[in-house]
Formats: structure tokens, sequence, C-alpha cells
């Protein structure tokens, strides 16, 4: 999610929650549910790597997974460190995919139309291609933004041995709060893409990618005019990077966008590049999650139109675009879960139409968790969907 001068934080007191202590329903599948296969599952450290690019190593090795037998980094895989890393790495994501991926797959199956738009669009997300890719697996273009930085990725083997290791140490930090509760937490995560050699929201991406098993072809370092227009390099004020990756379970081409940008009113005002960028691709599936309730002020508007314009799907929390704004003539509302109340922090957004809705229209128990209710039982789900 994005981070703004006076915008909400998530309170410290969910710092005080043990990241490995969840509720033992939620670490458990729920019984009865039919696991689907993975469209594109989870990569595990015994995954044998193929003959692959520059970028794909560099991603696996940073997603502590096995490089290609002739890549040059295949050294770096040997130390210690790098080992110990792989090995959380595994257990977390083999965690993350029992407790909430595999469900979300089965969810996804039964309630997101396969036929539908190409392209995600994904504003306040940080470095999230994850649960985009979860939720989305039938996207070509993928559009992620925040107010996060597009740092150059370097050669890893330039990089230091201990600069490596502080590295590896940085990502299993910053994947914490998302690989436990769903979300980054905007405060941490800005400070944690700032440690370290590698900074910004790639070395994250990348081990997303890694992850979900794509391989890298390659990477672009772009910026947008006003208009939308994609530049080369640092010519225009919004910069960004473009990712071309495939998924080799369908052998589809993809296309991940990153762009660092402010999408409140005034910074709309003075560079929409974004939305322009983003308005082409209508009608969209639209993703928010954990977005701080940004879009429930004044001054974050004219986001909210843009997505409300453009997208023939929208799937959200809470945290969203308040339910007011769906008008029925023009959207069709479901809603997963249960809605009771914000998390204290966010106690002011209370949605009493949205109250009603859930207590009119029974809706469907949620396997997994979603924004920022941690326990399954408590999360909210609103699928929108244009007629």
């Amino acid at each position: 999610m994005f981070t703004y001068q006076g915008s909400w934080f998530y309170s410290a007191a969910i710092l005080a929650i043990s990241l490995g202590k969840l509720v033992a329903q939620d670490a458990q599948l729920t019984p009865g549910v039919q696991q689907v296969p993975p469209a594109t599952p989870i990569q595990t450290q015994t995954t044998t790597a193929a003959k692959s690019s520059d970028a794909t190593d560099a991603a696996r090795y940073l997603a502590g997974l096995p490089v290609s037998e002739n890549s040059s980094l295949s050294s770096l895989t040997r130390d210690p460190h790098w080992q110990a890393h792989a090995a959380a790495m595994n257990t977390a994501f083999a965690q993350l995919e029992q407790r909430q991926l595999s469900n979300i797959r089965v969810w996804r199956s039964e309630m997101i139309p396969a036929d539908g738009s190409t392209t995600c669009l994904y504003y306040f997300s940080g470095p999230d291609f994850l649960y985009a890719d979860t939720f989305f697996p039938n996207c070509t273009t993928y559009v992620l933004g925040g107010l996060e930085s597009v740092d150059p990725m370097p050669d890893l083997l330039t990089v230091p041995p201990a600069g490596l290791t502080s590295t590896l140490q940085n990502i299993q930090i910053s994947l914490n709060t998302l690989l436990q509760f769903s979300f980054f937490k905007t405060k941490d995560m800005r400070e944690d893409f700032q440690r370290g050699q590698l900074k910004g929201v790639l070395p994250v991406i990348f081990v997303f990618l890694a992850r979900t098993g794509k391989d890298i072809s390659a990477i672009e370092y772009i910026s947008l005019s006003a208009s939308g227009a994609i530049l080369n390099g640092n010519q225009g004020s919004t910069r960004g990077v473009k990712i071309n990756f495939s998924d080799p379970a369908t052998g589809t081409q993809k296309v991940l966008y990153f762009f660092t940008a402010d999408l409140s009113d005034d910074g709309a005002k003075k560079n929409a590049g974004v939305l322009r960028f983003c308005e082409q691709f209508a009608p969209a599936n639209s993703f928010l999650k954990a977005a701080s309730y940004l879009m429930h002020e004044g001054h974050f508007g004219t986001v909210r139109s843009s997505i409300l314009n453009c997208s023939g799907l929208v799937l959200e929390d809470d945290s969203g675009i308040p339910v007011r704004y769906f008008a029925p003539d023009k959207w069709t509302l479901r809603f997963f879960g249960t809605y009771s109340a914000p998390i204290d922090l966010f106690k002011n957004f209370y949605q009493a139409d949205l109250h009603q809705y859930y207590q009119a229209s029974s809706p469907k128990t949620l396997t997994f968790s979603f924004g920022y209710q941690w326990n399954r039982h408590n999360s909210t789900l609103i699928l929108a969907v244009r007629k």
C-alpha cells in the first residue's frame, strides 16, 4: 500500500503479535474444501532449475531457490548463509501455500470469471505481485504502484559477501508481515526497502516472480509522461520498471509494471501519468487490499473515480473503495467473510451500509485471511462486477 504524509499506519500493537503464532484454525486447510492444483505452484528448494536468464537466476537466488547449473551465481548458493536463507524461505512459503494460497485458488476458480480482463491494476500494492498473481493468474498485464522506489538491480557478483548476507536477511524481514498477515506494513516496508545495498521494490518483486515459477526475460527502467505515454529511462516525471516474463506452466508471455507515484488528488494534479496509463486497459480487473482507507477520504477522489471508471471488476476489502460509490444500477456486489468494524486504528472508517449488506446477504465463509483482519473469521472480501 502507499504511504502518504499524514496517512494512518498500522498500529504498533500488531507488531506485538508473534508472526509465527497464528490461530490453529488459520494454519490448517479448511476441512471439506477440495484443493485444486495451483496454476503456478509455489516453488520449493527441491525444484530443479532449468536453463534461464541472468535475471531469472538472480530472482531465484534472492528467493532461496536453485539457479541454473551454468549460472555465474551457482557458487554463491554454496554459502551457508544462503542455504539457511533458502531453508527459511521454503518453510515460510510452504506454510503460506497451505494456509492461504491453496484456499485462494479454490475461491478464485469458483468466483472470478476465467474469461474476464487480462489486466490486473493493483494500486497501493507495494511489491505484492504474489497476491495479484494468485487471484488473477489469467492476466497477462499487471500494473502495481506505490511510493516505494525502483532502484536498478546490481550484478549480484559485484556485491560484497557481507552485503549479500544482509540483503538476504533484509528480504526475510521485509516479507514477514505479508507472508503471515497477507499485507505489507507500510511504514516498515519503506524502511526495509532502503536498507542494504539492494534497495527499492525490485528484490521483493523478484522473489515473488521466482517463487511463483516465472522466468524473467527482460527488465527495462522506464518513466511516464503526464499523458501516460511510456518513455525510456528517466525522461518522464513518473519513474518505474517494466518486467517481461513468462509462465512456463502455460507458456504465456506476460508483463509487470511498477510505478513510483503519489496518487493523492494533489499528486494526480501534478502528474496523472499512472492513471492515464492504466485507463488504456479498461475494462480491467482492479485489486485493492490493505489500502489504508485512503479512498474513504476526500483527498483521494481522483484515483477512486479512475478505478470505478476503468474497471470491469473490483476485488477489495473494506479498506478500498467504500461501497456507497458502487451504484446499484452499474455494479453487482457480492460479499464474503464477515464485517463487523475496521481494526481500532481505522475505526473512524466504519461503513454502516456495508454492515447492512452483510446482514442481509448471508455471505459465504472465507477459508483464507484477507486485508488487515489477519484472522479469516474476521476478514472482509467484496467482489464488484460491472453490469
